[in-house]
């Protein structure tokens, strides 16, 4: 994959006079991580693309007034429940020569038998599993063969993952991944499930880990 770039600015607004730059198609945001945290701002539309296109992977963040290109990965984003529109978006700088720990997402690829006749559905239990890797080896998701599933005894657990030598996986091997179940199991949990869901509605949507540095004074998003 070509590598993605972003090019942003430094941020002089701060806390609710961001409401200004979002109505300009301007999102703010921060980089942290190898140096002291920077307040920066990028066109919406641009950083909405360069996240998605990483897919969790390294997003080489081009500073105005800075020579060299920061190695950043995308953490916490905050995007309106409604609409989608990126609100805020954390940026961690890495060392690509040091590794550190990511999740990355589960992808299923094949149908089993039994659920391709309907006489079974699948029940996916894991989406994502953590991995230890040099910031360059991240994967933007992992692969899960179920074509192994060929009755309701067989399952899918993380140590079956077939994964390159770079990269090593922190969540337990005896975690399952994904399983079969009969249709009548299914409709049963289904029907349990809808007696006890509560939802909340928010006006902003969290997606991902948060950065474990605050952001500077005055710089909190509503």
């Amino acid at each position: 994959m070509d590598q993605i770039e972003l090019e942003v600015q430094p941020r002089a607004l701060t806390g609710k006079k961001v409401k200004v730059l979002r109505r300009q198609g301007i999102v703010p945001c921060i980089v942290y991580g190898r140096t002291e945290p920077k307040n920066i701002q990028a066109s919406e539309l641009d950083a909405s693309r360069a996240i998605v296109g990483a897919g969790g992977q390294l997003i080489t963040l081009k500073v105005a007034g800075e020579e060299e290109g920061r190695m950043v990965l995308a953490r916490d984003l905050q995007c309106d429940v409604l609409t989608g529109q990126l609100l805020h978006a954390d940026f961690l700088e890495v060392d690509i020569t040091e590794r550190i720990q990511v999740s990355v997402p589960l992808l299923l690829t094949g149908e089993p038998s039994l659920v391709e006749a309907n006489e079974a559905v699948l029940l996916q239990v894991l989406n994502e599993v953590e991995i230890e890797c040099l910031p360059t080896d991240i994967l933007q998701s992992i692969e899960v063969d179920l074509s192994g599933l060929v009755d309701f005894a067989d399952a899918v657990y993380v140590r079956d993952l077939q994964l390159p030598d770079t990269i090593e996986v922190l969540t337990p091997g005896d975690e399952m991944i994904a399983r079969l179940e009969t249709i009548e199991e299914e409709e049963k949990e289904e029907e349990e499930e809808a007696l006890f869901e509560v939802l909340e509605p928010g006006e902003v949507e969290v997606i991902g880990r948060g950065a474990e540095e605050e952001l500077p004074e005055g710089d909190e998003e509503d």
